[in-house]
């Protein structure tokens, strides 16, 4: 009885197209097993573009654009005059007011001379009515003690005439000599009060030293005022000189050209900093477990698929984009289908030869491995 023969499983030796066959079926094992180990620690998205600080230029003044030396796509540097507004007839009231200006300081001069002289002449006849006054105080005192003196020598002889103690020549004397120290204490007296009159009109005249004084503070007011205005002419100039308010920056957009009339507000250019670029992902509400602050990620750019640059998770918004809708859902209805929200990531990523331009749609691997 003869044996059976034994089944080949494998052939003894493999054809060509069985090797080709073979080596696919293994590169292909390869690939699903390293597309398998990628998708298990990454996160890919594709609803990713680059953002930047998308600046708005708008002219505070009204006029019309003489200069407008600038267009879409140049780069400019800080400082670079975008646009000139016409200032004419504010740089003629600047010069109005400079003039306004001169005059008024000449007037303070003018009133500080003024004053000066005031103040001299008041003080020295101030002074000189004060010492006027106290000789005359002086002499009415020095009268006042004559009389005393001779009111009582004629008391004294008075009584001694009465008593024919004394001569008819002593008792006339002695009444001779009161009348006379009466009547130079009256003209005293009268000097006296002359003089403090006289004291009292030099002390008014300090009055017109004051009263000059508050001239020259209203002057200096009105000089103050007058250079508040010169300022906020100078100002409007300026601001009819636009520069760049970035070191760096492209020119995105105008919207007005040389000639036109332009309003305060009225939108003149756009421009962004190109080196301020960053990545904002609309990530499912779901995959959020997966991502942390400062995890690696990858980015292809659509524009230039041949090229990987590199970005890091910088931070998660807290709300989700339906909250910053302009028309809100809420559902009056009853009916309800519960939808998947999104939040945004932001990733930082740097610029490369400014290859990177807002708005541009990017692709997105996070490495979720903690």
């Amino acid at each position: 009885m003869t044996s059976p023969k034994s089944v080949k499983l494998w052939p003894a030796k493999l054809t060509q197209k069985q090797f080709a066959l073979a080596g696919i079926v293994v590169v292909s094992l390869l690939l699903v097993s390293k597309w398998a180990y990628t998708r298990s620690h990454t996160l890919f998205l594709d609803d990713a573009r680059i953002a930047s600080n998308i600046i708005s230029i708008s002219s505070k003044v009204p006029g019309w654009i003489s200069e407008f030396p600038i267009h879409t796509g140049q780069t400019v540097g800080a400082n670079i005059l975008l646009a000139h507004i016409d200032s004419r007839a504010a740089e003629i009231s600047l010069q109005a007011y400079a003039l306004k200006i001169a005059t008024q300081e000449l007037a303070i001069e003018r009133a500080e001379a003024q004053r000066n002289i005031i103040a001299l002449r008041s003080r020295s006849q101030l002074d000189a009515e004060q010492a006027h006054l106290d000789s005359t105080s002086s002499a009415a005192d020095k009268a006042q003690s004559v009389l005393t003196q001779a009111q009582l020598s004629f008391d004294r002889s008075e009584a001694m005439w009465a008593k024919k103690l004394i001569s008819a020549e002593t008792w006339d004397a002695a009444r001779l000599h009161l009348a006379q120290s009466t009547h130079a204490f009256s003209e005293a007296q009268a000097n006296l009060s002359q003089q403090a009159s006289q004291h009292l009109t030099a002390k008014a005249s300090l009055q017109e030293l004051e009263v000059q004084e508050k001239t020259l503070a209203i002057l200096r007011g009105e000089l103050k005022g007058l250079k508040l205005e010169y300022d906020n002419l100078q100002l409007d100039i300026d601001d009819r000189n636009i520069h760049s308010p970035l070191q760096s920056a492209i020119i995105d957009k105008t919207f007005v050209h040389a000639g036109e009339y332009v309003m305060p507000g009225m939108r003149l250019m756009m421009l962004h900093n190109p080196n301020d670029i960053w990545i904002n992902a609309n990530v499912k509400e779901t995959d959020l477990r997966q991502i942390r602050p400062n995890a690696k990620a990858k980015v292809t750019i659509d524009a230039y698929p041949d090229r990987e640059f590199s970005a890091t998770v910088e931070r998660i918004d807290h709300a989700t984009t339906s909250q910053f809708a302009l028309l809100p859902n809420p559902n009056p209805s009853g009916n309800f289908t519960k939808v998947t929200q999104r939040l945004t990531v932001r990733l930082a990523i740097q610029q490369e030869e400014n290859l990177l331009k807002p708005g541009m749609m990017v692709e997105v691997e996070i490495d979720t491995r903690l």
